[in-house]
């Protein structure tokens, strides 16, 4: 596992030198790229932080938990561009959703998950899967009752202790899949904020 978290750890350096670039570009934290840019990147690397906890511990269900943390970010990402960084960064401020505005009047479709997710996944092919993978991981699923038992010589068992050390590859396939989700954190407010 100490491959996996040195990549965690390269994905948070990553995150925090864009900031430092960000802000170099900018050079006033009251610039609305930067006070999005430090919002977005400062909830990804506290999310990669206890992702390196969850990864020691194999604790699948909040690394999945995670996993659909970091896709916010994205969604958050996506719909700051399509209403306007200045626009989404007052929403914030005001308390305000981006669900409550309607995209569509003909067909009342508003600015929800699934609607951003769609639109993510345009330019980031993969994504809604990913996406779905750690929705249905947080709500409870087979996935949550698949991890709950162990089998060992033909018997099912209960699992109660913390993490799954069984499921090692699976937790590594999820952290690379965070790995994805950092560069396209990376992508998307690079394209949005420079």
């Amino acid at each position: 596992m100490t491959e996996e978290l040195e990549k965690l750890n390269s994905a948070q350096e990553d995150l925090i030198n864009l900031m430092k670039y960000i802000f170099s570009i900018h050079k006033s934290v009251t610039k609305v790229e930067v006070a999005f840019s430090a919002m977005i990147i400062k909830k990804a690397i506290d999310i990669i932080d206890t992702a390196k906890y969850a990864l020691k511990k194999y604790n699948i269900t909040i690394q999945i938990s995670l996993l659909r943390l970091l896709c916010d970010n994205c969604l958050a990402i996506e719909a700051a561009k399509e209403i306007g960084l200045a626009t989404y960064v007052d929403m914030v401020n005001n308390g305000q959703r981006v669900s409550d505005i309607i995209v569509d009047e003909a067909t009342e479709q508003n600015m929800s998950d699934g609607y951003l997710k769609k639109n993510v996944a345009k330019d980031y092919k993969g994504f809604d899967k990913l996406y779905n993978f750690a929705c249905e991981s947080v709500h409870f699923s087979k996935q949550a009752m698949a991890n709950a038992f162990t089998k060992t010589d033909d018997k099912v068992k209960i699992n109660l202790e913390v993490g799954n050390k069984n499921q090692k590859d699976i937790i590594v396939k999820n952290n690379a899949q965070m790995i994805v989700l950092c560069k396209v954190i990376k992508k998307m407010l690079m394209k949005l904020c420079l």
